[in-house]
């Protein structure tokens, strides 16, 4: 995001600490309304989401939990806060752990005894998406929709009487500062493809095996179902972007698009799932509609990437981009003229597909 837009945002109580996830970089939400904001105090938190307990909730069978989350606690040994739990001394639990001074995906799955485990890195006060996958025979995370970490596990998950909690835990009521969007619930354990297809689509009706959706916007409530929650405490609000002028300008390392898409592309060579890019892809050609990224060196164009309006087709505007790497990268184009992102990731190994979003931004004209 350019500097001119950041310096458009309206104040608002949390307009510390606005300012400072956009200096790391990512307050920019997917396009999935507003997001919960935590300013917790410390050790313990202030405020949260809390769901009353249901049977539909006490899921002793395969089951995912995912979440989009930018946490900025810092490097403090074992600081750990919780994304969302039932209990973790009992049934599940999912937050961010420093170990070994880096900040990990933790999670418990109470199932014949078993409990923490550590794997996949939540880089700080960068926007990621997280899902806890248990599907009876073995606990996966995911960190952007890539495996970050397998561990062999059978049994029943233990159940109990008490909420879920979303930026807490009823057994650690530690919650992240920082923001948690889109949290969803599923009593089937989804496989990579699923999370991968999913994890930068708005899900706002009910599907198979699908709980609940708490969206965070502006509310605790479940937009599938029932399972409504409410906010409690202190330290909590919710953040949107209010409408904005357009970009006007490709920069070396930004393109803008149509006058209104600002795009950014951010690279990795190393194979390991989860692990930190390497850095952001220069632009080599910056057109009107379109552009090209390239990540080592001016000659070798890696990315191809187009905004196409077509409001007059679906009323929607559409991304298409094509690639010719087979790396990791991490593509974010923010429509600054109605202020909603949507994030594209390749994963490393085979050559990456082709993007033809159609559907990409509901913001015309």
């Amino acid at each position: 995001m350019t500097q001119r837009l950041r310096h458009r945002l309206t104040l608002s109580l949390f307009a510390t600490l606005l300012l400072a996830l956009f200096a790391a970089g990512t307050a920019q939400a997917q396009p999935f309304g507003s997001w919960l904001v935590l300013t917790p105090g410390f050790p313990t938190t202030n405020g949260f989401v809390n769901i009353p307990d249901s049977g539909s909730l006490d899921i002793s069978g395969s089951f995912t939990v995912e979440a989009w989350v930018s946490i900025t606690n810092s490097a403090a040994s074992e600081d750990c806060r919780s994304i969302a739990g039932k209990g973790y001394l009992s049934t599940w639990w999912i937050g961010q752990c420093t170990v070994s001074g880096q900040p990990v995906l933790r999670s418990y799955v109470r199932s014949g005894g078993t409990g923490l485990r550590n794997g996949g890195v939540i880089p700080r006060g960068v926007l990621t998406h997280v899902a806890l996958v248990y599907n009876g025979a073995q606990r996966l995370h995911y960190i952007n929709g890539e495996l970050a970490a397998t561990f062999d596990q059978t049994g029943p998950v233990g159940t109990n009487n008490s909420p879920i909690q979303i930026g807490s835990d009823v057994d650690w009521m530690r919650s992240p500062s920082g923001l948690i969007d889109e949290v969803r619930l599923w009593n089937v354990a989804r496989t990579t493809d699923q999370i991968r297809a999913n994890l930068n689509r708005r899900i706002d009706t009910a599907q198979a095996g699908l709980v609940a959706v708490w969206a965070l916007d502006s509310n605790g409530n479940d937009v599938v179902g029932p399972q409504d929650g409410a906010v409690q405490g202190t330290g909590t609000g919710f953040l949107s972007f209010p409408a904005g002028p357009p970009c006007t300008a490709s920069t070396a390392s930004t393109l803008c698009l149509q006058d209104r898409f600002v795009i950014t592309s951010r690279w990795r060579t190393n194979p390991t799932p989860g692990t930190p890019t390497d850095g952001s892809g220069p632009v080599a050609i910056a057109g009107d509609n379109s552009g090209l990224f390239y990540f080592f060196s001016p000659d070798n164009w890696e990315v191809m990437i187009k905004a196409i309006n077509g409001c007059g087709l679906n009323n929607r505007y559409w991304i298409f981009s094509a690639a010719t790497t087979n790396v990791f990268y991490r593509i974010e184009v923010f429509d600054s003229a109605a202020f909603q992102q949507k994030i594209y990731f390749n994963y490393p190994g085979p050559p990456a597909p082709a993007v033809v979003d159609t559907n990409a931004f509901a913001t015309c004209p």
